[in-house]
């Protein structure tokens, strides 16, 4: 899932890391080589 709007949350399945967005730049997170898993709005 692309980064879409400010507060949206994702975290990363293999070490827990938990992004909250504050700017959006498009594109997608990854965090261990891996797409980052979106949680909410």
């Amino acid at each position: 899932m692309k980064v879409t709007k400010i507060g949206q949350i994702f975290r990363c399945e293999i070490c827990g890391n938990v992004v909250k967005v504050q700017k959006v730049g498009g594109g997608e997170l990854v965090c261990c080589g891996q797409p980052m898993k979106f949680v909410k709005k």
